[in-house]
């Protein structure tokens, strides 16, 4: 099994420039060299739900031959999340053991000292270098003392900051593992100070300080290190956008409705009624494109009023797949195909039952509702409600909202 380095090292892709493009599903958006899906060395798609995320593993696709941070673009590290990590091939957490040892943060904690890298320095760049250090180990004992009182650290022969780093990195998503080894192995950076980075503990510029003074280099490299944390802080960024953005559905329904939050109890089913209703379809589709034209949210399908499950199953269809397929082609039809990358759809089970929720982004331009047997309508968001604006409301509000920006 590969380290990072060694696998970023080693990375390549075929490809034609001119034949690269980016494919839209409903789902998520992938890369394709032609007509066929562009595939990491191990054979897996380029495909993620966030359209900036593809875009910039794109644009960094074009730039591998000729980058100087090949080892830390884009592609590098989605291929390495899913050629090696995902499928368990985890080489750095099996090698653990061997690994904290040589973090010099770890040898101030074991063995009461720190091994700075030997060299000459001017009284300029010992002063630098101790004045970081000083501020990073204030630091580092204030993260292990808070993970201390969050875990129970077992017992062993080994000093506990030995299992605490362990259960830290164990701790991490897949995403954060990448970003980490990427640190770790490429710039050599230890163990101690890309945790501190990824959660959040830390700063970029703090961490080029501690490890331009760990390793005892020049100043002048500070801006070529930080710009390859930057890469990995760009990635990590993007890939994580959607999972910051989407809140649970339970937690959705305990906030109730309001600006960015709607329940309806079913899609197309008329409960009073016993049957379809293209009205109760036109009822979820206004909501949908006021939150687009407005400042986004989510629409909750199958919660009742009052917060009670009523559950998709209502719809009668077939099955999940079958109510997705058509609550696309409401959006395509009647909103329009190219607002698709504004709008995401997501289900979860609850009490039994199933719940979608339909998150809508701020598009950068107007859409107007135009559903077969009804008048074309531009909805916005006033408070807990979707309104319809008259043609001078809609250009004042077109003008104020879209022209201008």
């Amino acid at each position: 099994m590969r380290t990072f380095k060694e696998y970023a090292e080693s990375f390549e892709l075929h490809f034609n420039p001119e034949t690269l493009d980016i494919s839209v599903t409903d789902f998520d958006y992938s890369i394709y060299n032609g007509s066929s899906p562009l595939l990491t060395p191990g054979g897996n798609c380029f495909s993620h739900p966030s359209e900036g995320m593809i875009r910039l593993i794109l644009t960094d696709i074009h730039l591998l031959k000729n980058s100087v941070f090949k080892e830390l673009s884009s592609p590098v590290l989605y291929g390495y999340c899913k050629d090696i990590l995902i499928p368990g091939k985890d080489n750095f957490s099996k090698e653990w053991e061997d690994q904290p040892v040589s973090d010099p943060f770890v040898l101030i904690k074991t063995a009461g000292q720190l091994s700075l890298q030997p060299f000459h320095l001017d009284h300029a760049l010992f002063a630098f270098s101790f004045v970081s250090l000083t501020a990073l180990l204030s630091i580092v004992n204030e993260f292990l003392f808070g993970v201390m009182g969050e875990i129970n650290v077992e017992e062993s022969d080994s000093h506990p900051i030995h299992n605490i780093l362990r259960l830290s990195y164990d701790r991490l998503t897949v995403d954060q593992k990448v970003a980490f080894q990427a640190l770790n192995s490429v710039q050599q950076a230890g163990i101690m100070m890309p945790l501190l980075l990824i959660l959040g503990k830390i700063s970029s510029v703090e961490y080029v300080k501690g490890l331009i003074s760990l390793k005892m280099q020049p100043e002048e490299l500070f801006m070529e290190i930080l710009a390859g944390v930057a890469r990995v802080q760009t990635y990590l960024g993007f890939i994580t956008h959607k999972h910051h953005q989407e809140k649970r559905i339970t937690d959705l329904i305990s906030a109730g409705e309001g600006d960015s939050i709607e329940f309806k109890s079913t899609l197309r089913w008329d409960i009073r009624a016993g049957k379809t209703n293209p009205a109760i379809e036109r009822s979820c589709l206004k909501t949908i494109s006021a939150f687009v034209n407005s400042q986004g949210g989510t629409l909750l399908i199958g919660v009742r009023d009052d917060g009670s499950i009523e559950g998709i199953e209502t719809d009668k269809f077939v099955n999940e797949d079958k109510f997705l397929l058509h609550l696309w082609t409401l959006i395509r039809n009647c909103l329009g195909r190219d607002f698709s990358p504004y709008i995401r759809t997501r289900i979860e089970k609850m009490e039994e039952k199933t719940v979608c929720a339909v998150d809508c982004f701020p598009a950068n331009r107007p859409v107007f509702l135009r559903q077969p047997g009804f008048d074309e309508e531009m909805y916005i968001r006033l408070g807990p409600s979707s309104n319809a604006l008259d043609i001078s409301e809609a250009l004042k509000y077109i003008e104020d909202h879209f022209v201008r920006k």
